[in-house]
């Protein structure tokens, strides 16, 4: 069950390259949306108004995406390392936590765009990553006592 779930996690992290996706949406896209719409003849600022609200949408869409496949890999990862034996067990649970708080930051995306609660949205990037980096530094003392051993 450990290795299949493992398994899944690898694939939703593949996923989460998604976050490419969004910051050449919202990095470029975005940008050259808004500078043609402030830069727009008087009679098309509507349209390219238009235009950049559209690509702004499409952000909304692909943040949610990202946040949401982000928090799934965090609660299969979490499962994993609870089921097994190769980490502490708090770690997985935190995960798990961190994983549905993630979730919700990424609902909360889709439906009230950036506008809602955006503590919660700061806040579940700030957790997840601290808790992959504990997590990255269990993983390596853990690689390093083993090559100790060898």
């Amino acid at each position: 069950m450990a290795s299949i779930l493992a398994w899944i996690g690898l694939a939703l992290a593949i996923m989460t390259a998604s976050a490419i996706v969004l910051q050449a949406v919202d990095g470029i896209a975005l940008k050259m949306a808004v500078d043609s719409w402030v830069h727009a003849p008087p009679k098309e600022k509507a349209v390219t108004f238009g235009v950049a609200e559209g690509i702004r949408f499409i952000e909304y869409g692909t943040n949610s995406i990202f946040r949401i496949l982000q928090g799934t890999v965090a609660i299969i990862f979490g499962v994993v390392i609870v089921k097994s034996k190769i980490l502490s067990k708090w770690i997985g649970g935190a995960g798990v936590v961190i994983g549905v708080v993630t979730i919700y930051a990424g609902l909360e995306v889709a439906y009230l765009g950036f506008g809602g609660l955006t503590t919660i949205i700061g806040i579940s990037m700030i957790i997840y990553f601290i808790w992959v980096e504990i997590l990255g530094g269990f993983m390596w003392k853990k690689s390093m006592s083993k090559i100790q051993k060898a």
